[in-house]
């Protein structure tokens, strides 16, 4: 069926059997030979990489916007189905691999590419370094990592953990210049106290800083053949582009909590809503909103009635100024992170 005809199946597959079957070239780089370095640094970055996957602070800093930062590729969903109203315990489980990578360069670093590295070749970092010079593979390996390390910015993952700062929106009104939005910084302020998205993403950081010390060591020690021409025209974009979603994000955060409060309905309250805003699961939450507040509705006059009333019919124009204000700057900006999300992206040159 697959090939149409027996002879073509019959010579394809032995044309695989062949080449599965031979032996394969003897290889005399270094990376290769001198296993006894090679392969304890090949097992200390799996050692590493093991550990953050295990670790509950990795899971929830990656997991904090569940799959929000992402736009949507291909038809195959790209979280795997649980309940998506437990977002507080999702797992690394429920992410499907290429999305996993795609959150990282998102919050602005690729740790399934170099975390781990510079924590391996510590324990004898100039024995790493000297095979590394002299191997083929080994330079193909540090220009990969050169070039991941050249976008990242642990800096940008700290941002991200201090929307989650409650003493950040506590001493945000301090300045009195944003006197308007000193009710609703407060709020979030007491909402997010007991939020451990913020604790988690320090953690998470201090990790990351001391591996990347770690990394810089052995860099320092190995020949640099990669071109840095544009990095830091690069690196300002990516800066920039981070720091406009962090405030489209901040805006949002400030835009929903000052929503009027509305009467719980199908089992989801108005604290249901800000934990899907905080998750940006925006498309639930302003279909929520919508519900909770609707600008099209039955009025006295679409029915028939004989008595005259003098019952209030205002509620479409009650509402109407809280999609103005609320509801559509929420989705406005909403768009414009998942277009960020996309320039970031292409500067990965990759989704994941």
């Amino acid at each position: 069926m697959w090939f149409r005809t027996p002879e073509l199946a019959l010579a394809t597959l032995v044309r695989i059997a062949e080449v599965e079957c031979a032996a394969l070239p003897a290889s005399k780089d270094p990376f290769y030979q001198q296993t006894d370095v090679s392969l304890d640094f090949y097992r200390g970055i799996r050692r590493v990489q093991r550990d953050f996957l295990e670790s509950r602070t990795y899971a929830r800093s990656l997991t904090a916007f569940g799959l929000g930062l992402l736009n949507e590729t291909g038809s195959r969903k790209a979280r795997r189905q649980f309940d998506v109203a437990a977002d507080r315990a999702m797992s690394l489980r429920q992410i499907r691999a290429i999305p996993h990578n795609a959150i990282m360069q998102q919050l602005g670093y690729p740790v399934n590419l170099i975390a781990g590295t510079g924590t391996a070749a510590d324990e004898d970092v100039e024995a790493v370094a000297d095979l590394i010079s002299k191997s083929l593979r080994g330079r193909q390996i540090m220009r990969m990592l050169r070039a991941s390390n050249r976008l990242a910015s642990i800096k940008s993952v700290a941002a991200y953990g201090e929307l989650f700062n409650s003493a950040y929106w506590a001493s945000r009104p301090y300045r009195g210049t944003e006197s308007v939005l000193e009710p609703a910084c407060l709020a979030l302020a007491e909402r997010l106290t007991t939020d451990d998205r913020n604790s988690a993403f320090r953690t998470l950081t201090s990790r990351l800083r001391v591996d990347a010390l770690k990394l810089h060591r052995l860099l320092a020690l190995v020949p640099d053949d990669s071109s840095q021409d544009g990095r830091e025209d690069v690196r300002r974009s990516l800066g920039i582009l981070q720091a406009l979603r962090l405030a489209l994000m901040q805006h949002i955060f400030l835009r929903a909590v000052q929503v009027p409060a509305f009467s719980r309905s199908n089992d989801i309250s108005r604290d249901d809503v800000l934990e899907m805003i905080f998750a940006l699961r925006i498309d639930d939450a302003l279909a929520q909103f919508r519900r909770a507040f609707p600008v099209s509705s039955p009025s006295i006059a679409t029915f028939d009635v004989n008595e005259p009333t003098d019952y209030p019919d205002r509620s479409e124009q009650a509402y109407a100024h809280i999609h103005a204000q609320f509801i559509e700057p929420i989705e406005r900006s909403y768009q414009l992170i998942l277009r960020v999300g996309g320039a970031i992206a292409n500067h990965f040159g990759a989704h994941g």
